[in-house]
């Protein structure tokens, strides 16, 4: 299996809910591929983000994913570690070549974006990820937390 089919296999997923199914495309096709047309299609037009520095609605995140993102380097570079759905909410935790990051969308009825949060972690060392053991340093923590 090449990365490409890899970064679509949770999509073969046969359990996974509308919702799910909904942000691992939006995901892999709009954020990290080209498709546009998609944020018109899953996206509320009073779309509620709660990261700082991205703008509300759906042109907020327009905007965002055309400044940051879609200029990343290795932008189409994404490995789906969890997802999980809970009620109205899913989970989505991701790794990118330079962050592992934790997505929460919240969704309406018709299965489209209402609510987002995030969580952001720096990758420690280059290669390292969410897989990898982790060994005793307590310095980021000591930084973060001081």
């Amino acid at each position: 299996m090449d990365k490409q089919d890899a970064q679509r296999a949770p999509m073969q997923d046969e359990d996974l809910s509308e919702n799910e199914r909904r942000l691992l495309h939006f995901t892999l096709d709009c954020l990290h591929g080209d498709n546009e047309q998609l944020i018109d299609e899953y996206v509320v037009p009073d779309y509620i983000q709660h990261t700082h520095g991205i703008g509300q609605g759906r042109e907020g995140l327009r905007r965002y994913i055309k400044a940051v993102p879609w200029r990343r380097p290795g932008r189409h570079q994404v490995e789906i570690i969890h997802l999980l759905a809970a009620g109205d909410l899913v989970v989505l935790h991701k790794l990118i070549p330079a962050a592992m990051i934790v997505d929460i969308m919240r969704f309406d009825e018709q299965h489209r974006f209402v609510e987002h949060w995030d969580v952001v972690q720096r990758l420690p060392a280059p290669g390292a990820g969410p897989r990898s053991l982790s060994s005793e340093d307590f310095t980021r923590f000591k930084t973060l937390f001081a």
